[in-house]
């Protein structure tokens, strides 16, 4: 009885992604940037800081699980996402519902402890977090509304500290959604040939032909609109261009990896680094 139990909850897990946490460290990083781009107050810091660290692994869980359960007649007929729980049928669908709503209960325990104006935007990205797997079914951009999900983070964040919100954190905010666009399109890669065949819709689809091209493009728009939200902070201006030439050896290594065909997931894992090195200069300019 404990050993089926046990490999139950190893199968719900994987089911959330929670043995491979990148996506969940990419979903925590907007958030400590809101946190950080504008600090008016320390008292509250750390404990602001967990509940963003539940919360990025619990919501990143549940729309893994969701998207999961809404793509599992795709995902037996691709190679790369066969085996995973409920495509594979170890998982049964209402498990992981059950599964879903418990993670989603977790997620409304976090959000709650938040002030009213960072609740009432937690609540506005949620229609996008359901519907999410269903765009791939009607648009070439799914990765889009990845990125306006996955940094949405940044404007709850920043609405913890500060009564509204302002040009140079809407652009920190758009700057993260080109990033996760073009890191979830290199991603996107692995399956394409799959995706094609089962008619799957991708933004990794259009760029086929010139990946390399529309990859740059894609990080050169998240560049801009981090160095101006980056200069709109007023923090000192040696950091500011620090922080733009860490960017942008980030983005430039990718695309050179990418033309050098490494390893896809590999690349898209360095962008926790990317994310970390954001941070940091954030967190620079308000202390230097």
């Amino acid at each position: 009885m404990f050993k089926k139990l046990q490999e139950k909850s190893k199968l719900l897990l994987t089911l959330g992604r929670y043995n491979y946490p990148t996506g969940s460290i990419l979903l925590l990083w907007p958030c400590l940037w809101g946190l950080a781009y504008e600090v008016n107050s320390t008292n509250n810091l750390s404990w602001f800081i967990f509940l963003f660290l539940i919360g990025s692994f619990v919501m990143r869980g549940a729309g893994c699980c969701i998207n999961d359960f809404f793509d599992q007649d795709f995902d037996k007929l691709v190679s790369r996402t066969t085996k995973r729980p409920l495509a594979s049928g170890q998982i049964s669908n209402i498990e992981a519902l059950y599964f879903i709503f418990f993670q989603l209960l977790l997620g409304l325990w976090v959000i709650l402890q938040f002030n009213m104006k960072a609740i009432f935007f937690g609540f506005l990205v949620m229609p996008l977090v359901f519907t999410y797997p269903l765009f791939k079914r009607v648009t070439y951009f799914p990765q889009l509304i990845l990125g306006l999900i996955f940094n949405w983070g940044v404007l709850i964040a920043y609405l913890l500290e500060n009564l509204e919100l302002n040009i140079g954190i809407i652009l920190l905010y758009f700057g993260g959604v080109f990033m996760t666009v073009g890191y979830d399109t290199i991603y996107g890669f692995q399956d394409l040939e799959e995706d094609k065949k089962i008619g799957v819709k991708s933004l990794s689809i259009i760029l086929e032909k010139k990946p390399l091209l529309g990859i740059s493009i894609i990080y050169f728009l998240s560049l801009i609109m981090f160095s101006i939200s980056f200069f709109l902070n007023d923090g000192s201006i040696l950091i500011n261009f620090l922080a733009i030439l860490a960017i942008t050896i980030c983005f430039v290594s990718q695309i050179i990896f990418l033309k050098r065909k490494y390893s896809l997931k590999k690349i898209f894992d360095s962008n926790v680094l990317i994310g970390g090195i954001i941070f940091i200069m954030i967190i620079l300019q308000n202390y230097l």
